[in-house]
């Protein structure tokens, strides 16, 4: 079991164990899949979320709908691989179509999921949380779902984490924390003029 610590307190991988992905895979998948989806008009890195959840996913042979609030607990969206259903809470939706940073990375979240077929390959009896992070399905479409927002080629084009999320549409944290991957994958460059931007921690 891979446990990290953050503020002082233990984490363990909060999905379920599937098929490893390293870094480097999550990027080459990004890579490969992120031509094939729709962008905002004028603003080529800045995906049109709402064209990808109500277009794309039905093209590709998933359905959508949304349910309220009170159907579900904390669960902002989830998918039915097996009926083809794509299932987004109605205030996530609605952040969707105001543009606003969770409904949009919900629903890449949600599409991260299917490229990286985690249905297929989920680890049937595995205890949650006993297994290492590049196997947990949450952390590989979190990280998934970070490179097709935020490509490499994006970053290089910027000065500085909030310059990267207002073109893609992110949050600054998110920006950030891509940034320093980025860095750590030797994808962008230690002494890019951005990386001085980046907080202390």
């Amino acid at each position: 079991m891979t446990m990290l610590v953050k503020n002082g307190v233990f984490c363990a991988p909060t999905g379920l164990k599937v098929k490893g992905q390293s870094y480097q895979k999550l990027e080459d998948a990004a890579d490969t899949l992120r031509p094939k989806l729709p962008t905002m008009r004028g603003v080529p890195f800045k995906l049109d979320c709402i064209s990808i959840f109500e277009v794309t996913l039905p093209l590709a042979g998933y359905n959508y709908r949304t349910i309220e609030i009170d159907e579900v607990d904390e669960c902002a969206a989830f998918t039915i691989p097996e009926e083809k259903v794509v299932v987004l809470r109605d205030d996530v939706y609605a952040k969707l179509h105001a543009n606003h940073v969770f409904g949009r990375s919900t629903v890449v979240h949600e599409l991260s999921h299917l490229a990286l077929a985690h249905h297929l390959t989920l680890h049937r009896g595995a205890v949650l949380g006993q297994h290492k992070f590049y196997e947990d399905s949450e952390w590989q479409a979190k990280a998934l779902t970070a490179a097709l927002m935020m490509p490499k080629e994006a970053a290089l084009a910027v000065k500085s984490p909030r310059e990267l999320a207002e073109l893609c549409g992110t949050s600054v944290e998110s920006a950030t924390y891509r940034i320093k991957t980025l860095v750590k994958l030797n994808l962008l460059p230690a002494n890019h003029s951005l990386w001085e931007y980046l907080p202390e921690q």
